[in-house]
């Protein structure tokens, strides 16, 4: 019988550690160990992991350092490269996440979204926006794209999401591919339904949309229609 490697089945452990928990429970080595994984298919990058926190001092450091001083290190070119290119995305996160103001003072930036989202498409979806207790977007994208949205099965997604954001607001949008753009009866007693369900949770339903072709309806801002929310 050939002998088993001794890390057989450690990356699969660490990325079920990853998936259970994120990086809340990980050392920065371990860390570093995971990103490696992508970039170093058939090696123990454990080891390689502590020689790189070694070299530059730290994990920060390691991500750091430029991809030359990184391959005179021992990685390819092509893992090096990743592992800066993760580095280089979390700046393009932070940069995007501070310098856009997603909240929920924003509604033409909102609706705008929406309408990017929902517009063209051909297909009957729902689109889900979730904030928190501050008012800052936490979620923003199609949740159904089922052509029949309103079953106790979009109901149940609008409860689980609700619960895994901790979100305290949320905003709904469907589209009506070959129709006008205004609330049917039963869009109506749907949109109060998924308010109660919601309140029961913590959570608040604050609009709901509709988009057909380039209209957009607001029931919000129909006056016998906000009552829904209050």
């Amino acid at each position: 019988m050939a002998k088993q490697p001794l890390h057989n089945g450690h990356r699969a452990r660490m990325r079920e550690r990853y998936y259970s928990s994120g990086f809340s429970e990980f050392n920065h080595h371990e860390i570093l160990e995971l990103l490696l994984f992508f970039g170093i298919p058939r090696r123990d990058t454990n080891e390689t992991a502590h020689q790189l926190i070694n070299r530059f001092g730290s994990f920060s450091g390691v991500l750091d350092a430029p991809v030359d001083a990184l391959i005179e290190c021992g990685l390819s070119k092509n893992a090096a490269i990743w592992l800066k290119s993760v580095f280089s995305l979390t700046n393009k996160y932070i940069y995007d996440k501070n310098s856009n103001d997603k909240s929920l003072d924003c509604v033409e930036d909102l609706e705008n979204r929406l309408m990017d989202l929902l517009s063209n498409e051909t297909e009957e979806k729902v689109v889900l926006a979730m904030y928190n207790a501050k008012g800052m977007e936490l979620f923003l994208g199609i949740i159904s794209e089922e052509k029949d949205n309103w079953t106790d099965k979009l109901y149940s997604k609008l409860s689980e999401l609700s619960v895994r954001y901790h979100a305290t607001t949320m905003i709904l949008a469907h589209n009506k591919p070959n129709g006008i753009a205004a609330p049917t009866e039963n869009d109506i007693d749907n949109t109060m339904k998924i308010f109660n369900s919601l309140a029961k949770l913590g959570a608040r339903l604050n609009n709901h949309y509709i988009v057909a072709g380039n209209e957009l309806y607001s029931m919000v801002d129909d006056k016998n229609l906000r009552v829904i929310f209050s």
